[in-house]
């Protein structure tokens, strides 16, 4: 049985009528699946929020 949530982009491209569909550092937020290009925060032409200080320390931890 296949999973039925996807594994890429869901961003919607107008102008070109398509989800983007990229599959390359793919990370979920709240409108769902972006890529780094379609990050709320890159939509909108802001930089990316930096991780906290124990961010990757905590991650590496949960997923023991």
């Amino acid at each position: 049985m296949s999973d039925p949530t996807p594994s890429y982009c869901t961003h919607w491209i107008g102008a070109e009528r398509r989800h983007c569909r990229v599959a390359d550092g793919v990370r979920h937020y709240l409108p769902g699946l972006r890529c780094p290009a379609h990050t709320p925060n890159a939509l909108k032409g802001l930089p990316e929020i930096p991780p906290g200080p124990d961010w990757p320390n905590r991650r590496t931890q949960e997923a023991s």
